[in-house]
């Protein structure tokens, strides 16, 4: 199979290492043909081109987008999907964004579109899924998505070292980009939630309506209180399934040390679903990197080598209610009056746990404070 590998950057690398060099039997049914690439200076292999009509010949089969971003990408996919050419991406922001468009493009062209790297990385989340809905009906998930906030918490809780600090030492490391915020301020899970409950429930989610929380805010105080209470504080993306309809939302927890995401370390992720026959199940792993998410990329290529059934339905029509999710919260804020009718118990001068409330009043109250610096988390004391 011939094909068109669109960005050369981390992930997209990797996919071309890992198919310029793998030996199995699989691998050697494939082939990368073209490279897309910015322009002439990022050439470095024959096979580069730098128009994404140089990079759609006939000859292609799949087309793999490791580009980043958002418009250049959707107009590079669906030039694809309407050229009747397969494809692979591992871009979570523009599959979450624009899902229904290229779900329904690539139904119309009677190809496929996958995205099993969007999503945990080298953990194997969409495939997992669809092995699991063989036989059981999946009826929630949750996890740690991100594995650069879970490097700061983690090193937070560990090492004693303040948020800033650690976040520069994530992006020394590469685990963090130069600007962070789609990763600290909880987007980054909002796009993994979205897609993750489209596959299980197989619907097409309002990203809008994903209630989205992060820890750009989060202090040494705010781990320290969970430390005292037996918790660790991580960033949760969450999917419920209720009678009528789900509830998506992405929230800094303090997660009982019982519970095994309590212990996921460093940069890892652990997605966990919750399905009648199978009860709960965990999935480790590497969440991002070069490798790991090449490897599913190059996973997604093997199975439509394969010829396995990949079709993914959006009809099942699901709206987000998060109204009828309550929770106590931990607030942190100079603002304290603005939740004097929700204390369920003071902790400090500047720090209650509130009563159960829903998320859209705790955002209501969070906005009328107009404190910066505020942090919230959700709390089960």
């Amino acid at each position: 199979m011939k094909i068109a590998l669109l960005g050369h950057g981390n992930v997209g690398r990797g996919v071309s290492y890992i198919i310029d060099n793998g030996k199995t039997s699989f691998i050697k049914h494939l082939e990368i043909k073209k490279i897309l690439v910015k322009d002439e200076s990022e050439a470095t292999d024959e096979r580069m081109v730098f128009n994404i009509d140089d990079a759609l010949d006939d000859d292609i089969d799949i087309v793999v987008e490791c580009l980043g971003g958002l418009d250049f990408p959707f107009v590079c996919i669906s030039k694809a999907l309407n050229m009747k050419k397969h494809v692979v991406t591992s871009n979570k922001k523009v599959m979450a964004t624009y899902y229904d468009e290229l779900v329904n493009l690539a139904k119309k062209n009677g190809v496929n579109i996958i995205f099993e790297g969007s999503v945990g990385g080298g953990i194997p989340v969409m495939s997992n899924i669809r092995h699991t809905k063989r036989v059981d009906e999946i009826s929630a998930f949750s996890g740690i998505f991100n594995g650069t906030t879970n490097f700061i918490l983690d090193k937070m809780t560990k090492e004693g070292k303040c948020f800033n600090d650690v976040l520069t030492k994530a992006q020394k490391l590469g685990y963090a980009e130069s600007d962070p915020g789609d990763d600290i301020d909880g987007h980054d899970v909002r796009y993994k939630c979205c897609l993750t409950g489209n596959m299980v429930w197989d619907t097409s989610l309002n990203l809008d309506d994903i209630t989205t929380f992060g820890v750009r805010t989060v202090n040494q105080k705010d781990i320290d209180f969970g430390q005292k209470h037996q918790s660790t504080l991580k960033l949760i993306g969450r999917g419920i399934k209720t009678d009528e309809n789900v509830q998506v939302f992405v929230l800094p927890e303090y997660i009982t040390n019982n519970d095994t995401l309590a212990h996921i370390p460093s940069n890892l992720n652990c997605i966990v679903f919750k399905s009648e026959n199978l009860n709960v199940t965990s999935y480790i792993g590497q969440g991002a990197g070069t490798f790991p998410t090449a490897h599913a990329v190059v996973q997604d290529i093997v199975s439509l080598l394969n010829n396995e059934d990949l079709t993914i339905e959006n009809n099942n029509k699901i709206e987000i209610n998060n109204k009828n999710y309550k929770s106590k919260f931990y607030v942190r804020t100079e603002n304290l009056e603005f939740f004097k009718n929700y204390i369920y118990k003071k902790i400090d001068s500047d720090v209650i746990i509130t009563e159960p409330i829903d998320l859209f009043k705790l955002k209501d109250l969070m906005e009328k404070t107009e404190d910066k610096k505020m942090f919230v988390a959700g709390v089960s004391l």
